[in-house]
């Protein structure tokens, strides 16, 4: 990544910077996420909040704020997630979000995707304290091999959980620790 000193060493002119932040809560009940992601530019200023069950993940309210947008026609798409309410968040969601995509935003949609993932994110730091709380001396290998039961998904999701990886191969040998149903028990509850 170039710092400011090459970019002037460059005689280079910065034309455009976006800065977007991802900020997760557990709410005071414990089974519930709060997800607020705000991007800037020079042109926009836009935030998805987004309340979640946990563990779920099943969407309970999803709210849009148009802070700054280049048209009022923009503030159009305000209310593009409403259809979201009550579903999921599952690897692919974004790829049925909107029935018609002239009546949505470009840049909601690529903030609603960044608060996506980091729900994932959260949601595996969570259930690593929790694992951590409840086996003490708990394997990073039996940690990644609870995190497969609630998150299937992950698997050949990048190199480290391929398949075929070295690392998946250790969690697939590795055992789960002596009373792991109640702990599931108690999560899915």
């Amino acid at each position: 990544m170039m710092n400011e000193k090459n970019m002037e060493n460059n005689n280079e002119k910065r034309i455009c910077s976006r800065h977007k932040q991802t900020d997760i809560f557990l709410l005071p009940s414990g089974k519930q996420l709060r997800v607020v992601a705000e991007m800037k530019d020079s042109i926009h200023h836009l935030c998805v909040n987004m309340v979640v069950n946990h563990p779920s993940l099943r969407i309970r309210s999803i709210t849009c704020d148009m802070i700054s947008v280049p048209s009022a026609l923009c503030r159009q798409a305000i209310n593009c997630f409403e259809q979201l309410i009550g579903r999921r968040v599952l690897s692919g969601i974004l790829a049925s979000n909107q029935k018609n995509p002239s009546m949505g935003c470009t840049h909601l949609t690529n903030l609603l995707y960044d608060a996506c993932y980091n729900l994932f994110m959260a949601q595996g730091r969570i259930l690593r304290n929790q694992l951590n709380e409840f086996f003490p001396g708990i394997t990073e290998a039996q940690i990644i091999k609870f995190a497969l039961m609630f998150r299937p998904e992950l698997l050949n999701s990048c190199v480290r959980y391929s398949k075929t990886s070295p690392f998946i191969e250790t969690v697939n040998n590795s055992s789960l620790p002596e009373n792991a149903n109640r702990f599931v028990a108690l999560v899915r509850s």
